[in-house]
């Protein structure tokens, strides 16, 4: 089988199992390793996004959501990244939620390693578990870097542990 074919049969076979995503906005928080692939500079990270469900761009699918975010990221040396992007929500059997996403932000490095430009771009991939009240609690894993725009690109990867909480549990109590 070529590897076009392959490709296809997977993503119809993937296709096939993803359901459609519950309509919610959610805010996130997470906390986990910076720098995680490389003991240099490696430190602690927290973030804090909001996740949009914004009808006019919805999906011609029904398994996949898109979802606009913006976040800051911080770290306990300083560092700093202000991000807007947008994820790909696919929902499995209910619960299991898997979504690639991509940002593009404002990077500052504080006393940590320094990513060699200020505007530094986010990709990555979140595994979580979507409970009945849409709350949801998983891992993300992403890699941040200037995409070669400055003279430096050491880039670096992250694992967080996040949770998103419904917007409408926060203000209306659901």
């Amino acid at each position: 089988m070529s590897l076009p074919a392959l490709l296809l049969s997977s993503a119809l076979v993937i296709a096939s199992l993803a359901q459609a995503v519950p309509s919610s906005h959610w805010f996130s928080v997470a906390g986990g390793c910076y720098n995680f692939l490389r003991p240099y500079k490696r430190t602690a990270e927290f973030e804090m996004e909001c996740k949009f469900r914004v009808r006019a761009l919805g999906s011609p699918f029904s398994f996949l959501e898109f979802l606009p975010l913006v976040g800051v990221m911080s770290n306990i040396q300083g560092a700093g990244y202000l991000y807007a992007g947008i994820n790909f929500d696919l929902l499995f059997f209910e619960h299991l939620v898997i979504t690639p996403g991509f940002a593009a932000g404002y990077f500052w490095n504080g006393s940590t390693k320094g990513l060699g430009y200020p505007l530094e771009f986010r990709s990555g991939v979140e595994l979580g578990w979507q409970f009945e009240d849409l709350r949801r609690l998983g891992v993300h894993f992403y890699h941040l870097s200037n995409a070669g725009l400055g003279q430096r690109n050491p880039g670096e990867e992250s694992l967080v542990l996040y949770c998103d909480i419904p917007l409408n549990l926060i203000f209306y109590n659901k």
